[in-house]
């Protein structure tokens, strides 16, 4: 679980002993006559103490306790970070953060990472994964060795519109249990991720009733029942015993302990201590509990070696093959754990630390010292009264961070803007790049209460109450005027209550104070946009491009400004760079179809309208725009239809309303050509359509006419 003090492999003369102790001789023979699946299922979020199989007596997890129970259970396994996509990445490369370099959400891995994924692939695994949500999306790079990766959430890809960037765990497994039934020859690779568990708790009915006033409770009972919707399709195909299922969780939740209400600040075990079973009754004829500390990072060594196959170069997990055994020849090594988010995110001071199995130790500007053996739950810092364990462990980890060389490909920020971030924001995660200070760095210890604050008004806001949410966004200000993160968040709530002059004059002020990042640039552009201030937004948006050149909702936004300004083969060009960047862009494609359009290339354009539309089935716009180009390719019938669909997703749109009513007219349906242009009428905003406005009355006071003669 780190790679201090390794211990050695076992020796090929031992592998006798594997068979006495029900696991099969993997180490020999070389070829063996079938191959194993892999059926690798993350829980976010989900502390190991709310199962049953971990001791929580109210928990109702009748499945993944029957894992447990038939299967190998580490009582002690650990995160070595509390976020959702640095530590996924540890668990499918083997490496901790200070080497892959996945420090927060909104990272890119490295291209030179080793993955799990990519390893079997090469062994001649078919290789799939269905994510829940958002902060595992493709564009963060955990896609790129796995044949299909379905992050497919149906968002709008619209600023205003946050819902929709999860997934239920249902519909994760609709995906994957599709995909099984059609690949059940050969063997697989297949990684599930449910996000349900995480904040805010709202589990589905009938969870919802029975576990009212305990929701995190009950979205663990629902995510449950789903695990075992899936283990179950596994023993009706007979692929029960073919496949060496591994649940477990990315981190756990604090649920206010320490004063954390829920993740990605402190590093106590309420965060890190996750689940971790293994269970293949062909291995294992026996169930198995490890009671020894593991980490994230040994996962994907030990199905590796489960498998016969060697570890990734430059893995620092150990196979913990060894411990399943029950043959453990020494001291488990030191359990690496971090969280930098706050200084990402919020300018406070990076924690950084060390869990052995007996002692957890915690740098930070004030440092803290746990005697887990006697104080489980870290209440007591006895960072004074033990200077000499401190010291020991002080230095231990300053060795690993040294030895910890990074990937000479630096991770980096990638698409954290615009609808990326708020998206980040709206599951509870604020990622962001501080800006430079020579300040010292406030502990987060006593930051904790401002944090708290923060996330009541991000809630306050996404939930509607956009007063309220304005309220709690001065007080954050307030107690810390340096907070980048709040100044452009209390600017996009005022965004949402369309006090755009004010939403800027706030980012304005933030970049008087120094305060600059390449988002709250790009946002600040794209207020600009939207306030009419064309020509000075692209001046903005093209500051925010050069700022980070990997930002693909910039790039966007830069293609509207340009578009607009009637820049067209710009805007294409910035457009298919955000493409280049998000191949899953809908917004993007949607809007390089209307250069195409501009352009009259109807065919480029219905391509393009089309990638949007497959990518996102709720893009009212691509369904506009494909209705312009049916109607202009004289198929008036079929652009009807795509009209139609398009204001069935979203009725408040006049051009759309215009178009329907004018080509109704078209066909001679003069009753549905009135029905819409009355409908342009109400939606239409005078100022934007005023001449629009007066030629449309006419022909409807026309059509009422030549309907009331024939009745």
């Amino acid at each position: 679980m780190g790679f201090l003090n390794r211990r050695p492999r076992l020796p090929g003369r031992a592998a006798a002993l594997w068979a006495l102790a029900g696991l099969f001789p993997l180490s020999a023979p070389a070829s063996p006559p079938e191959r194993l699946n892999v059926l690798l299922i993350t829980i976010d979020t989900l502390r190991a103490d709310r199962l049953g199989a971990y001791g929580w007596a109210e928990a109702q997890t009748p499945n993944i306790d029957r894992l447990a129970a038939g299967g190998v259970k580490f009582a002690n396994a650990y995160s070595h970070v509390p976020l959702t996509l640095p530590s996924h990445v540890s668990l499918l490369t083997g490496l901790l953060p200070v080497s892959h370099g996945v420090r927060d959400n909104g990272f890119r891995l490295p291209g030179t990472a080793s993955t799990l994924a990519g390893l079997l692939k090469k062994a001649g695994y078919r290789t799939a994964a269905f994510v829940g949500a958002f902060p595992l999306d493709s564009r963060f790079g955990l896609d790129r060795d796995f044949d299909v990766y379905d992050d497919l959430y149906g968002s709008r890809n619209e600023v205003r519109d946050l819902s929709f960037i999860e997934r239920r765990a249902g519909d994760v497994n609709d995906k994957a249990l599709a995909w099984l039934e059609g690949h059940q020859e050969g063997p697989f690779f297949v990684w599930v991720h449910y996000f349900d568990p995480h904040a805010p708790y709202d589990p589905p009915p009938p969870f919802r009733d029975r576990f009212r006033g305990r929701e995190y409770d009950g979205e663990i009972a629902y995510t449950d029942a789903e695990v075992g919707r899936l283990i179950d399709a596994l023993g009706r195909w007979g692929l029960a015993d073919r496949t060496i299922v591994v649940l477990t969780a990315d981190h756990g939740e604090s649920l206010g302990e320490h004063q954390e209400a829920t993740h990605g600040i402190f590093i106590y075990d309420a965060t890190l201590h996750v689940p971790l079973i293994f269970r293949n009754k062909r291995l294992w004829l026996k169930p198995k509990a490890v009671a020894g500390p593991v980490g994230l990072v040994d996962v994907a060594p030990t199905i590796l070696d489960l498998l016969g196959l060697p570890p990734g170069r430059g893995m620092q997990g150990e196979s913990l093959r060894i411990r399943i055994s029950g043959r453990n020849d020494g001291a488990s090594p030191p359990c690496y754990i971090e969280s930098v988010a706050a200084m990402m995110d919020r300018q406070w001071a990076p924690l950084q630390g060390l869990r052995t199995e007996a002692w957890k130790y915690i740098q930070a500007p004030q440092p803290e010292l746990y005697d887990l053996r006697n104080d489980p739950r870290e209440t007591t810092n006895l960072i004074d009264r033990n200077p000499d364990e401190a010291r020991r462990l002080s230095e231990a980890l300053e060795k690993l961070v040294r030895s910890a060389s990074p990937s000479p490909e630096a991770a980096t920020k990638s698409a954290l803007d615009g609808e990326t971030r708020a998206k980040l924001a709206s599951l509870g995660y604020i990622t962001g790049r501080a800006a430079p200070s020579d300040k010292p760095r406030p502990d987060p210890k006593t930051m904790i209460a401002v944090d708290n604050l923060f996330n009541e008004a991000l809630i306050s806001s996404e939930s509607g109450r956009l007063d309220e949410a304005d309220r709690l966004y001065r007080e954050v200000l307030r107690k810390q005027p340096d907070f980048i993160l709040a100044y452009e968040y209390a600017a996009y709530n005022f965004y949402k209550m369309e006090r755009m002059k004010e939403a800027v004059q706030l980012l304005e002020k933030a970049l008087a104070l120094n305060l600059e990042t390449p988002s709250l640039v790009a946002r600040l552009g794209l207020y600009k946009q939207e306030a009419g201030e064309v020509e000075e937004s692209i001046g903005i948006l093209e500051k925010a491009v050069a700022l980070d050149p990997s930002q693909a909702e910039a790039l966007n936004y830069l293609g509207v400004s340009y578009f607009r300004a009637g820049k067209t083969s710009a805007a294409e060009e910035a457009f298919r760079k955000a493409i280049a960047l998000d191949a899953d862009y809908a917004n993007a494609f949607n809007n390089l179809g209307n250069c195409r359009l501009a352009v009259k290339d109807l065919d480029g354009a219905g391509e393009a309208y089309e990638k949007a539309v497959m990518l996102d089935p709720r893009q009212a716009a691509a369904y506009n725009g494909l209705g312009a180009v049916s109607y202009r390719k004289g198929a008036a019938e079929e652009a009807v239809g795509r009209w139609e669909k398009s204001l069935s997703l979203r009725p408040d749109q006049p051009d759309t309303c215009y178009n329907l009513g004018r080509a109704h007219l078209r066909l001679g349906r003069k009753k549905e050509a009135l029905r819409f242009l009355e409908l342009f009428l109400k939606a239409a905003p005078a100022e934007k359509y005023a001449a629009d406005i007066e030629e449309v009355k006419g022909v409807v006071e026309r059509l009422k006419k030549e309907l009331g003669r024939t009745g």
